[in-house]
């Protein structure tokens, strides 16, 4: 599953339009100036808008898990990548139950990985 590196800087929401802040759990291996995101580092969700689950359950965290390179790691730690398509991740509620794919609306464009 090739596709460019995550980082920080890249812009995250959840299906309902909440935004991902992406907390790096390294800050040495970079692309485009910013950390490289990896599968152990911490994505929060905040603002999500789903409210018509009973009982409400909005979007709190993003599990990136399936968008793990199998190839370039850092730290010992997968990257995460950004594949053409669908497969990004999982928008989880507190719970840990699956809420949608996460929308990556832009990313870096030099650094890619398989």
């Amino acid at each position: 599953m090739p596709g460019f590196l995550l980082t920080v800087a890249s812009q995250v929401t959840c299906l309902h339009q909440g935004k991902a802040t992406i907390v790096p759990g390294q800050t040495v291996v970079l692309a485009g100036g910013a950390p490289v995101v990896t599968v152990g580092d911490v994505v929060a969700v905040a603002g999500c808008a789903l409210s018509g689950a009973t009982p409400p359950s909005p979007c709190v965290t993003v599990d990136f898990a399936l968008a793990a390179s199998t190839r370039v790691f850092v730290l010992g730690k997968p990257v995460v990548l950004e594949p053409a398509g669908p497969g990004t991740g999982v928008s989880q509620s507190a719970t840990k139950a699956p809420q949608g794919t996460p929308v990556i609306t832009s990313t870096q464009l030099r650094a890619a990985g398989s």
